[in-house]
């Protein structure tokens, strides 16, 4: 393996190191109650660093013109903690555990767990897959765990039942076959329109990321779903 590749390959890794960051920091806000916010609230934040992580280990390894087979899964299995594992852990500490009738514990689990699952599925078919270039089958899974997790950032708007609902949606939409953009080439190759959009809503993202982070996989997601949206109802060619 070319020696460059340890480079996006330590990206990889700090994208999996934030991720179990995230899970320890979730397991110590359950252990402690009230006093565990704080770790919550950082747990979300780490999650939030992975995906930087994992947005700049691909350009690492494309500026270096790098890439290997090690470093494809390492990147896949490091999402499914990151974007996986942690995000379902939070939402299920931050939703669930305290919102369960008797009983109703089963459902929360496997509400979280489902997710989990789908997220894996959907990078199990991307690693098979030749597709490259502008988009992908399926909501890839930094997009569903980011969107998650921005809405868990503040637990208080949201009741369970909306957030289970928004957690299966988001399942679905990794294991669906719609089309997602490849949101490298959203940011730095899309219309000039879109680009200062995403801009400004990484900024008001950036002043208050509490209350507002939720936006960015939010439009993305929107951005996917109008897409194919106006795909389907594009008249066909003759």
């Amino acid at each position: 393996m070319d020696k460059r590749c340890w480079f996006p390959n330590l990206l990889t890794t700090a994208n999996l190191f934030c991720g179990f960051i995230a899970i320890t920091l979730v397991v110590h806000a359950m252990e402690t109650g009230i006093q565990g916010e704080t770790s919550f609230h950082w747990a979300a934040l780490t999650i939030c660093l992975a995906a930087l992580c994992d947005a700049l280990d691909g350009r690492v390894a494309r500026a270096l013109r790098v890439s290997s087979l090690f470093g494809k899964e390492l990147d896949s299995l490091s999402d499914v903690v990151s974007f996986g594992v942690a995000p379902a852990l939070l939402v299920y500490e931050g939703f669930f555990r305290d919102n369960s009738l008797p009983g109703m514990w089963i459902l929360w689990v496997t509400i979280s767990g489902l997710f989990v699952c789908c997220g894996a599925a959907r990078l199990a078919r991307y690693n098979i897959s030749a597709t490259t270039g502008r988009f992908f089958t399926g909501m890839p899974i930094p997009a569903a765990g980011l969107t998650i997790t921005g809405l868990a950032m503040f637990p208080s708007r949201l009741n369970a039942v909306l957030m289970a609902v928004i957690v299966l949606f988001a399942a679905f939409l990794m294991i669906s076959t719609l089309r997602f953009p490849n949101p490298e080439q959203l940011i730095f190759d899309s219309p000039l329109a879109i680009r200062i959009a995403l801009f400004g809503l990484f900024i008001i993202a950036l002043i208050d990321p509490t209350n507002w982070f939720f936006l960015l996989p939010i439009a993305y997601m929107a951005y996917g779903l109008g897409g194919n949206i106006i795909d389907a109802l594009r008249p066909e060619e003759a």
